[in-house]
């Protein structure tokens, strides 16, 4: 610690070159140093590899942007269908649609049928308890 509390403090010229003045020094003491970074080196890869990695990605940056634009062209085509498509696909999706809802309501009522008959099982099977627990009551009073 003591060797580098002796060190004298030196003093850096600078000079600034600016093309309108002439040249301007200036000196300030060491705190203002430069940082040097080690240089990395890249590693060196082969010509033939550096150009087929360029093609590879350019190749599927064409892929990309070719299925965007099908999907584009699909969504397109399909909306233009669909506004100013022939009375003919407007009748056959509204049919489609009734036989859909058909099948639910169907589906449906069958659902709610067996739901009131479990209900009505689970109910009588309730009663037929209080019944039997009405007649052992009845026992035990005329009996008591």
């Amino acid at each position: 610690m003591a060797s580098l509390s002796s060190r004298q403090p030196t003093i850096v010229e600078i000079r600034i070159y600016v093309p309108t003045t002439s040249t301007v020094s200036i000196t300030e003491n060491s705190m203002v140093r430069r940082r040097w970074r080690p240089v990395v080196s890249k590693s060196k890869r082969p010509l033939w590899l550096t150009l087929l990695r360029i093609l590879f990605k350019n190749l599927l940056l064409l892929f990309v942007i070719w299925g965007l634009v099908q999907t584009i062209q699909k969504l397109a085509l399909k909306s233009a269908d669909s506004s100013g498509g022939s009375v003919l696909d407007f009748k056959q999706r509204i049919a489609e649609a009734e036989s859909f809802l058909e099948i639910t309501k169907n589906t449906m009522e069958v659902r709610k049928e067996f739901v009131n008959r479990k209900i009505e099982r689970e109910v009588n099977h309730r009663f037929e308890i209080l019944n039997e627990v009405r007649m052992i009551v009845r026992n035990i009073v005329e009996k008591g």
